[in-house]
Order: C-alpha cells, then structure tokens, then sequence
C-alpha cells in the first residue's frame, strides 16, 4: 500500500519555459538564441549538482556567452520568469495531503535558480520534506541520490511512488525499490497514480 507519494518539479508541478521567460525580461531574439544554446542546453543541468554561489554562477554564465554579460544580469535578477506554478499544482497536492499521503520532493535544481523561485512555489507548503540535488551533489538518475532520499526522510520504497516527467528518472526510482510513473500530462499521471493508490 502506498503511503508516500514523491515528486519531481520541473516539467511535473512547475513549468519551465525558458524562451518565453527570456522575452518577458527583455531579450533580443538573437540572445534568446545564444542562451539556448550555451546556457539552457547542458550548462543548465551541470549547475543542478553544485552549491555555487550567486557570484559565481554569474561569472560561469558570463564565461559562457560571452558579449552577453548585462543579459546574465537581467536573467538572474529575473529568474522566476523562466518557471511558474502549473495550474493544477496546488489542487493536486493539497487533495493528495488532505487523505493522509506523505507528500516528499526529489528534483534537479541548482541552488540559486531553488532559493529564488520557492518564494513563488506555493505548493511546497504541502511537501513535507524532500532531497534537492545540489544539497546532496547528484543528479537524477544517479542511484546514490535516491538512497539520500530513502536514509533523509526514512522512506519505505516499497511504499512509495515516484512522479518524474523523463523515463530513466522514473527508472532510477524502480531500480531503488520504488513504484514509479513518467509524467507527460496531469490528466495522464493523475489517472496511473490513482489506480496505485487504489490496489
């Protein structure tokens, strides 16, 4: 029987929209092209396993797109714009915290990018507990995070469910004893975990 539901955010409870976030702060259609290039395709995810300080992301980032410094700027100062709340986020969490499940996080997030945009996940009031992977210096799927998970917040994996939006994620969950459902739309997810909660 499940008891402890478990979600990814990125892509399951916040989206994530990059270029739209760029063009609401500003940026040229050239710098948005530059920034998904070199920043939003690889660099992006490196920054989710490390503690890096706002200074020196900065500086890493205006390393990488060079001529593109003030942009830098204007992003990190802005970084809620490239995410927001999906709109069935609070519905769904606080339904699921109402019957009794324990509500648990497992995400890549850097640092920086987590400390400025919790302020607007109003969601996390109903998560109690959880592993961020810059706080542990492993990404999804790598199976010593999962472990952190499971030793951090005493999980029983056979009595939990993963939520991740990429399979091999979902995959990492199940090889560490859990259930596991690859998200691609609420409807979809909403519809599999029920019937978990069901058996």
């Amino acid at each position: 029987m499940i008891d402890t539901i478990i979600f990814d955010l990125g892509k399951v409870l916040v989206d994530f929209h990059p270029t739209k976030g760029m063009r609401d702060i500003g940026f040229s259609e050239e710098a948005i092209k530059v920034f998904n290039e070199k920043i939003f395709s690889g660099l992006w995810e490196e920054c989710d396993r490390y503690q890096y300080s706002d200074s020196e992301i900065r500086a890493l980032f205006k390393e990488r797109v060079p001529g593109y410094e003030r942009e830098v700027d204007m992003l990190w100062n802005r970084l809620h714009k490239v995410t927001g709340v999906c709109p069935y986020s609070n519905m769904w969490l606080s339904s699921l915290k109402r019957r009794g499940y324990r509500l648990l996080v497992l995400s890549n997030f850097g640092k920086n990018a987590f400390e400025i945009n919790k302020m607007i996940y109003d969601f996390l009031k109903y998560i109690e507990d959880g592993v961020i992977s810059y706080q542990v210096g492993m990404v999804k799927p790598e199976p010593g995070i999962y472990e952190a998970l499971i030793k951090k917040c005493n999980v029983d994996p056979a009595k939990a469910v993963f939520i991740d939006d990429r399979q091999v994620n979902v995959d990492g969950a199940i090889a560490a004893g859990m259930k596991g459902i690859c998200f691609s739309d609420f409807e979809q997810a909403y519809r599999e975990l029920e019937m978990l909660l069901d058996e």
